[in-house]
Order: structure tokens, then sequence, then C-alpha cells
């Protein structure tokens, strides 16, 4: 009895000392934390973490980019996954004063990026085997997802835009999410800026975008497409005369996580008809 009740005892231990108690901040993050197969680890997730159906069950934290630290220390987590921009920086290096590990991860529109990101966040979980599938799986996706469809027609010139207040809208400039969705679904960023700036009516008819790209909750703040194609900022440009104004998920396509593939390939679908 006391030789089984010693090996149960070690069993726990050796279950124990392999699982973490996981925070994931940042949608991204989350959902790549239950696509290796850790889900069952978090013990808690920022606001913007609603997929996969789980996530929506789990504590939340507030808003990724201004949490503060007593939240994250009262769920006593062994490790906290912080996607960029997560913090502000004070509450994670309050974090790690308290002895927690945090892994900060660098952002990168692209494929090799998000590769990369899967690779650290399996590392962190011990899971680099599973990490490695992933990653694979998901460069191989994009790439047969984003292939060019062979036509021989330029690339559409693309402007993914944000709306910032009433009257006041933003558009995705070089190094965002905006940019490197545009790319790897074939086109052209029409805006030349960096970052995500206003941009003014006259800009937005210089830029000339074949193609407008909205974000769901954007969309659904304007009130719906209609609304966006009547948007002044945007309503002489080609794309918008044109009626070619196409709805993305916010997350599915701009957090850079597992499911960008899906959107990568679902908007290619949708622009075939056309030839983009």
């Amino acid at each position: 009895m006391r030789i089984l009740s010693a090996l149960l005892l070690l069993l726990w231990a050796s279950a124990a000392e392999a699982s973490e108690r996981v925070i994931a901040l940042g949608s991204d993050v989350t959902e790549i934390v239950f696509a290796l197969g850790r889900g069952d680890w978090l013990v808690a997730v920022d606001d913007t973490s609603s997929f996969p159906e789980a996530a929506r069950t789990l504590p939340r934290l507030g808003y990724y980019r201004s949490l503060a630290p007593e939240p994250l220390l009262a769920r006593r987590p062994s490790l906290i996954l912080a996607t960029a921009g997560a913090g502000p920086d004070a509450a994670l290096r309050q974090a790690e004063r308290a002895g927690i590990r945090v892994v900060r991860l660098p952002q990168n529109y692209s494929a090799n990026g998000i590769a990369q990101k899967i690779l650290t966040i399996g590392r962190a979980l011990k899971a680099e085997a599973e990490a490695e599938r992933l990653a694979r799986r998901i460069q191989q996706e994009l790439a047969a997802a984003g292939a060019p469809a062979g036509n021989g027609r330029p690339r559409p010139r693309m402007l993914l835009v944000l709306a910032a207040a009433p009257g006041r809208i933003l558009a995705a400039g070089s190094n965002t999410a905006g940019d490197g969705f545009i790319r790897l679904v074939g086109g052209i960023n029409s805006f030349r800026a960096d970052g995500y700036k206003p941009i003014a009516a006259e800009a937005a008819l210089a830029a000339a975008p074949d193609i407008i790209l909205v974000p769901s909750h954007v969309a659904e703040m304007m009130g719906g497409l209609e609304a966006v194609a009547r948007e002044p900022t945007l309503a002489r440009t080609p794309a918008a005369r044109a009626g070619r104004i196409f709805v993305v998920d916010s997350q599915q396509a701009l957090n850079f996580g597992p499911r960008l593939p899906d959107a990568v390939a679902g908007l290619r679908r949708r622009l075939a008809p056309a030839g983009g």
C-alpha cells in the first residue's frame, strides 16, 4: 500500500511539475494555446479572447493593453504569455518581480512571423512538437490560400480602414496587421504611411483603392456596409463607387492566429469572380 501511495504521489508531482498556470494576453495567444492542446492550463485571459468557445468561460482580466497588476497576480500564474502591445509594461514588470515568468511575443505580420510566434509559445508551454506541426501547417495553408490565381491580371490595390470616431477614418499603413493581411491575400496596400493613420477624403481618393476592407467590428460600429460606402472619406474612391467593399472577420483576419489561413482563403474566394 505504501508503495502504491508513493507511486501515486510521484505521478501527481510529475503532472504538477509538467503543467503551468498560464495567463494569455491577446486573442492570438489564447487561440494558439488552445490549438497546441494546452487550453486546460489557462487560468485567465484578456477581454479580447473569445475563441474558441472554451475561452469565453475563463476569468477575464480586462483589455490587454490596459491591465492592472493586481488581477494578474490574483490568479497566481506561473507563466504569462503576452502579445505585442500587452501591458502597460509596468504591470508586466511587477509580475516578473513577483517571480512570474513573462514571455513577450514580438509581432511580425507575415507567414514567418506567425510561425515564430507559435514556436515561441510552444517552447514556453513544453509543446515543441505540437508547435512545429502547427507552424508548418499554418505556413502551408497560407501559401496555398494566398497563391496567385494565375490569370495575369494586376494585383488589386486595397485599403483597410478603421473608424476612430464618427467622421474620422484610420487606414492601415505599413507595419500593421492590415498591411500584412493585404499582402497575404495578394493585394497591394494603397495607403503609403507607417502604422494606422487618419486618412482624409482627398488622400483616400488619391490612394485609389480597387477594394476596401473593413474589419467586422468596424462595419458594425459604422452601421453596416451601406453606411461605410456613404462615408464621405471613402465615398468617391473607385472601390466605393464599384461596390467593392468587403467585411473581414476582425480577429480571424487581423490577430495573426491559427485561423488566419481561413480568412485569407475566404477573401480570395470572394474576390475570384472579379479576378482579384
